[in-house]
């Protein structure tokens, strides 16, 4: 886990939490998944199906906010979020996984740094497109 940008988005959220570091691993992971470069002018949406402390963690690494249009809650009751590249057409949805029982402290370094992650997300397509933008 890059620490300089784990602590821009504790920073910005106000404390360090598990629920902070899905929305994290879940930017990071999507970047991955979707090649994303960030420096670049890729037009990146996210659709949230929660309204958690894991959102920041996209507001951050992934720059989505509700003032630039680009973040999107539905009401799914899930740490899922679904993510377009609406510049190439590409999208992946992350569906965090049911984890073990942890304390506190060891559940935030297992979701930040466990190598795999297919042990901490399912990836899937959307189950929706995004409107076209003008």
């Amino acid at each position: 886990m890059n620490q300089e940008l784990w602590e821009k988005c504790v920073t910005y959220h106000g404390h360090h939490c598990p629920g902070l570091a899905i929305g994290v691993r879940a930017s990071l992971e999507a970047i991955k998944a979707l090649s994303l470069d960030m420096s670049s002018n890729d037009k990146i949406v996210c659709v949230a199906e929660n309204e958690s402390c894991s959102v920041d963690g996209i507001r951050v690494v992934l720059e989505c906010t509700g003032q630039k249009g680009n973040l999107f809650f539905i009401q799914g009751g899930k740490q899922a979020f679904s993510v377009f590249n609406q510049t190439t057409g590409a999208s992946v949805r992350l569906i965090l996984k049911e984890l073990p029982a942890m304390e506190r402290d060891e559940m935030e370094d297992f979701l930040l740094n466990e190598p795999d992650a297919s042990n901490l997300f399912d990836f899937e397509k959307p189950h929706f497109e995004l409107p076209e933008q003008a």
